[in-house]
């Protein structure tokens, strides 16, 4: 178990990295339990509003779950979209994958340093009940982190890691034997053509009785051959959107920074002279809002480049949402 913690430990300072640069604030990180649990009790303790982040590692076939409390909607929202969302929802779902994703690159970066390789499946975000029915081993690897910096109060986050040698084995559902099937396919035709026969013979004499016994001639009608105009296949690669994009890549878009908002009142607006100071709300050292046609899709840092003001970029949302946003127009 000693040797697990001090393994655990050892991505510390990675995990820390990464939540500076996604949250934008000093983190410190501190293990305040470690220890083994039955699968019955691993997740009893846990709230039912908790989010589960469940994925496996494929080398070692080991569940690997993060549980964050509710708080964390918010706090990833605010900074990742800009607004906060402090409940689940589709937006907030693809967030957390987005973070759980980055997260795990960080790790296996980490791990390469140390000639180890992880392989990560496909993260997903869960309920309580969801998570219960993925558990897949009879003991876990239980951590408790204690997070500060990135909250007014202490942030919890869980860790659990499924003990490979402890893997429960699924049940094979058993298949029929090759000769039951064959047999069963038989009897199966064998009954279909039984049933075609029957048809075959009720339309026969309903047939017969409806011909009168004297058959009037038939006029026959000769229709013309009607060719249809042929449609050409569509292209069904999707590349229209692609096209109709790099169209739009040369549209001009007002990129702009703002430094900062605040309220004043008419009289004091009236006031303002040459060489008035206007006091703003954010603070030194705070980083910036990115607007692109007036809505904000990043953060960053002043800096100067050749005599000009420039924009380092910190945080950004992604690029399905940088085009959402652009979309709907200027944010209210």
């Amino acid at each position: 178990m000693d040797i697990l913690k001090e393994n655990l430990e050892q991505y510390v300072p990675t995990i820390e990295e990464f939540l500076t640069s996604i949250l934008l604030e000093e983190t410190d990180i501190e293990v305040d339990a470690f220890e083994e649990v039955e699968n019955e009790i691993a997740l009893e303790h846990l709230n039912n509003t908790d989010v589960y982040l469940y994925a496996r590692e494929q080398n070692i076939s080991s569940d690997v779950i993060i549980v964050l409390d509710q708080e964390w909607f918010g706090l990833l929202s605010s900074i990742m979209l800009g607004i906060e969302e402090k409940e689940k929802n589709e937006q907030t779902i693809g967030l957390l994958e987005e973070f759980a994703d980055d997260l795990a690159d960080a790790i296996k970066e980490e791990a390469a340093s140390n000639d180890l390789e992880f392989e990560f499946s496909e993260v997903k975000v869960l309920s309580k009940v969801e998570m219960q029915e993925e558990l897949a081993h009879e003991k876990y690897i239980w951590t408790k982190l204690d997070i500060e910096g990135i909250a007014d109060e202490v942030v919890r986050a869980e860790f659990l890691l499924g003990d490979p040698e402890t893997e429960i084995e699924k049940e094979e559902i058993e298949e029929p034997a090759e000769d039951e099937e064959d047999e069963f396919e038989e009897e199966t035709l064998s009954e279909l053509s039984s049933l075609e026969e029957e048809d075959d013979e009720d339309f026969s004499s309903i047939n017969t009785r409806s011909e009168p016994k004297e058959r009037k001639k038939e006029k026959v009608i000769s229709a013309r051959h009607i060719e249809f105009a042929e449609f050409a296949e569509e292209n069904g690669n999707g590349n229209g959107e692609v096209h109709s994009m790099d169209l739009l890549k040369d549209v001009d878009l007002d990129v702009s920074v703002e430094l900062g908002r605040i309220e004043l009142p008419l009289g004091k607006v009236l006031e303002l002279a040459k060489g008035s100071v206007i006091e703003l709300e954010k603070l030194a050292g705070e980083p910036v809002d990115i607007l692109v046609n007036g809505n904000r899709i990043a953060l960053g840092e002043v800096v100067v480049i050749d005599e000009h003001f420039g924009v380092r970029i910190s945080s950004l949302v992604t690029t399905k949402k940088r085009l959402a946003k652009i979309k709907n127009g200027p944010e209210g």
